[in-house]
């Protein structure tokens, strides 16, 4: 393979294991595996979760759920986007769980379900803060609409559709700036409030989740029912003033295609972005940026070879790149492994280590990872 992927899918378990472990007795995981598991690949990580005792799964659309239903993957499925009314019988048909991110979704939904005999599962959703999807919870109007949604959908009933939970997402509970942690605890006490009217008129929201990993450790009172794992299952703090002891999961690879050398004034790859000022061994690389290594990290970010850092020279390509490996100690040929994410020697490089490079978030570098990729389980 010229780019490969190597997920530890024992330290997978670990992760799993240490939210666990900080979890109340009866509080659920919701192993989120959109974006094809942050680009772990989704059908093979589900299968091994499904064996670890997961079995609630959270993707974005339609698509990604039903990947994970034609392989046999069981449980729970929960589409946390937006859904359009025609797809409603789709997911009634194979057993997924829709979002339903506001009174017009919600009405789309129903009529397109309507007089066909099948039964579909909704989660409502709740704007407290993200201003993304959901209902508005902020008046007296918004929290009886709430309440009239429950009171329609929320038990069985002839048009099949039934609210069976109810979420919201938190927008800055990973992060450590200024005003971050009162406006998630705003949000909370929004969810609160919104989940305490529902109790005074006498209705069970069904499962209630709102934490993501940034809030799984810093706010264990937004736990309720379930919390929903994405970094800290692959091994990633996005809170890191309330880390836990997780490990990365994955491992990005490729191999040295190309050995040449070059002289002071030689240009190297697109653009001449790269000028040699005197002699340089350079090294291509299998992987450009159809596999997901951001062009960004042109000339900025560097790949682990023997243990040590070799700098990414001239724009990275569709499909190769260059790296300098003038002062790489060792033996550097035809096959000798770079390293992109993953560990060389002492050395190790992180998705959030490149995220900072190419001024992302770790969420991208991951997700971006391109399905010709290999993936190798272990």
């Amino acid at each position: 393979m010229r780019t490969w992927l190597e997920v530890d899918l024992d330290q997978m378990k670990k992760n799993i294991d240490v939210v666990r472990g900080v979890l109340p007795k009866g509080c659920d995981i919701i192993a989120v595996v959109k974006a094809n598991a942050y680009g772990h690949g989704d059908v093979a990580v589900a299968e091994k979760l499904r064996e670890f005792g997961v079995h609630r799964f959270a993707v974005a659309c339609m698509s990604e759920a039903l990947i994970l239903r034609n392989a046999g993957i069981d449980g729970e499925i929960i589409i946390l986007g937006n859904t359009e009314g025609p797809d409603a019988v789709t997911a009634a048909e194979n057993d997924i769980t829709l979002a339903c991110t506001g009174p017009s979704n919600l009405k789309a939904l129903a009529g397109y379900l309507a007089g066909s005999g099948k039964k579909l599962k909704v989660h409502l959703a709740v704007n407290t803060g993200m201003n993304r999807i959901g209902y508005d919870c902020h008046t007296q109007k918004q929290l009886n609409a709430i309440a009239s949604a429950y009171m329609r959908y929320g038990k069985p009933n002839n048009s099949g559709l039934q609210i069976t939970g109810i979420f919201s997402h938190f927008s800055s509970s990973d992060d450590t700036s200024e005003g971050a942690d009162p406006y998630t605890r705003l949000q909370l006490s929004r969810f609160e409030t919104v989940l305490d009217f529902l109790k005074e008129h006498g209705i069970d929201p069904g499962l209630r989740h709102i934490s993501n990993s940034g809030g799984i450790g810093k706010y264990p009172e937004a736990r309720f029912d379930a919390v929903r794992c994405g970094a800290l299952l692959y091994g990633y703090n996005t809170a890191m003033d309330a880390k836990l002891p997780v490990e990365p999961v994955m491992q990005w690879k490729t191999a040295v295609t190309v050995i040449r050398q070059i002289d002071e004034g030689d240009a190297v790859s697109y653009s001449r972005k790269f000028i040699a000022d005197g002699p340089r061994t350079i090294a291509t690389l299998g992987i450009g940026y159809a596999d997901g290594l951001s062009r960004a990290l042109s000339c900025k970010g560097h790949v682990l070879i023997n243990g040590q850092k070799a700098p990414m020279i001239g724009n990275i390509c569709m499909d190769q790149m260059m790296v300098d490996i003038t002062d790489i100690e060792g033996p550097v040929e035809i096959g000798t492994e770079a390293v992109i994410i993953g560990r060389s020697g002492k050395l190790v490089q992180t998705a959030d280590d490149i995220a900072e490079v190419q001024g992302s978030c770790m969420h991208e570098v991951l997700s971006t990872i391109g399905v010709r990729v290999g993936r190798c389980y272990k």
